[in-house]
């Protein structure tokens, strides 16, 4: 498709008539209007990210450099994997998910990145930075991996766009996954994605809709003991996804992610409780870890009294499946999990999403224990 600007280079290259160069003109405008295609640049334009930063993209985004794996998803699964330059070690760790990001600079940590490095990704051996680069980050406010942080440590370089999306909250996913599209001109992909991920979320929400809420304890650390349990309250990505699941999380009320005793959750006497566990693969091969999980959970002072001990429904479920644009498949789990009589399937939204991302679903894998 020619533009208005092509038609002026060959007019001046070709010395043509003022007539068949109106000609040409109209031709191209008929021909704009008819297909959608733009007659100007839409650069620079301006975004507002997640953390409500307006960020000015000055020209088409070309390279991505990426700083978690919730991130990488979003970019993989719009199909600009092409694009990204720079990873954290945290993406290269997650080989199954981001096989072609493993011969990809790593610039740190998911924590503490290497600036200097990130600036000379972004010179390429040139004392400029041409400005079609974007650094992802988390949106955190007073974390050293937030954007704004971020931002102070790319000050020091010009041209380089630094973007605060999360991609790990189903109330806003859906939202981030849209204006990336648009950032990386893959509005179809990501409109795909929307409606897929929209259609599991009403599955899940209609068959939830009017049964009684079980009362739902989410573990996350234990490594402070019993006196400093890790779990998630308001605001956090796990408490919406217990709410849309048809669950009633004990710490809604708390803080984003708060600490509680192991006696004030035998005092909530939760209906349910659901261990969130990381591994470095897709799942678990085998049930002896899991085990031992359980064992331990139901093995502590006073568990015997809790409701979740007594009906054996203590679980352990992948961590990775909770977080990104795979958070629909935790949500499906979820949904089983709270209320086993629904008619869901999550193994076969996690093969569909497996799928969108060009992967095959791992036979034989572990994602919840005990199944349901």
């Amino acid at each position: 498709m020619w533009l208005v600007e092509d038609i002026i280079v060959i007019k001046w290259g070709m010395g043509m008539n003022k007539k068949f160069f109106c000609a040409l003109v109209a031709l191209a405008l008929c021909l704009s209007l008819c297909t959608g295609v733009a007659l100007s640049s839409e650069y620079p334009k301006t975004v507002t990210d997640s953390a409500g930063r307006e960020v000015t993209i000055q020209m088409p985004v070309e390279r991505i450099i990426i700083l978690n794996t919730d991130g990488a998803e979003a970019v993989r699964l719009l199909g600009a994997a092409d694009k990204v330059v720079g990873v954290t070690d945290s993406i290269t760790k997650k080989s199954y998910y981001f096989p072609e990001f493993q011969d990809r600079e790593v610039i740190g940590t998911w924590k503490e990145f290497d600036y200097e490095r990130i600036g000379e990704i972004a010179m390429e051996d040139s004392d400029t930075i041409v400005p079609n680069i974007i650094v992802i980050a988390y949106t955190y406010t007073d974390r050293p991996y937030g954007v704004f942080a971020v931002e102070e440590g790319l000050a020091p370089f010009e041209n380089i766009a630094a973007l605060g999306l999360d991609f790990y909250k189903q109330e806003t996913l859906k939202d981030e996954i849209t204006e990336l599209g648009a950032i990386l001109e893959r509005e179809e992909a990501a409109q795909d994605y929307c409606n897929w991920c929209e259609e599991k979320e009403e599955a899940v929400e209609g068959v939830v809709e009017g049964l009684e809420p079980p009362k739902v304890y989410i573990q996350g650390s234990d490594t402070g003991g019993l006196g400093a349990l890790g779990t998630y309250g308001e605001g956090s990505a796990l408490n919406d996804l217990c709410r849309i699941a048809g669950g009633d999380n004990i710490a809604k009320d708390l803080a984003e992610y708060p600490k509680v005793d192991w006696e004030w959750v035998i005092d909530q006497n939760p209906d349910v409780i659901v261990k969130i566990k990381s591994v470095k693969e897709l799942g678990w091969s085998d049930t002896y870890e899991l085990e031992e999980v359980i064992d331990e959970i139901t093995g502590r002072p006073g568990a015997e009294n809790i409701s979740a001990v007594k009906n054996d429904r203590v679980y352990v479920c992948y961590w990775g499946m909770h977080f990104g644009a795979d958070s629909v498949v935790g949500l499906t789990y979820w949904a089983r999990l709270f209320h086993p009589s629904v008619d869901l399937d999550p193994e076969e939204v996690y093969r569909e999403y497996l799928e969108r991302m060009g992967l095959e679903y791992p036979k034989g894998r572990i994602f919840v224990y005990p199944a349901v």
